[in-house]
Formats: structure tokens, sequence, C-alpha cells
């Protein structure tokens, strides 16, 4: 799959703003799907923190906020 590749980029600990500004310069447009397909592959292999790290770069590609709280 296409978005594989943004996976392995980010295998080690990196920050929000960094994988905003390369899944934007990857994917363009489609950094969004690339992203949320990434939060959805760890939400299905039971990877929490990768879930949590990738839906909240998705969220803020998408404009919604998010608040800190796990309520």
């Amino acid at each position: 799959m296409r978005y594989d590749r943004m996976k392995s980029i980010f295998a080690g600990n990196f920050d929000h703003e960094s994988a905003i500004e390369a899944a934007v310069e990857l994917y363009g447009v489609d950094a969004t799907t690339a992203v949320a397909h990434c939060a959805l592959d760890a939400y299905v292999d039971r990877r929490d923190a990768d879930h949590e790290f990738w839906f909240r770069i998705f969220a803020h590609l998408r404009g919604i906020p998010l608040s800190d709280s796990k309520h």
C-alpha cells in the first residue's frame, strides 16, 4: 500500500509538527488520508500510543480541536 511509506518514516519518536510537515510534503492533498490510514492501522493492531499519535495529527489536519483529557 502506498501509505506504508508514511508509517516507516515515523518508526521512532517524532513530534507532531515534524509528522505533519512530512505528511504534507510526501502526500500533498492526500496527507489527511495517509495519516488516517496510519491511525486506522494502529487502531486495528491495538497500538494505542501510535493510534493516538496519528489521530492527533489527523485531527490537526482536519481542523478538529482536541482536548488533552482522556475522558
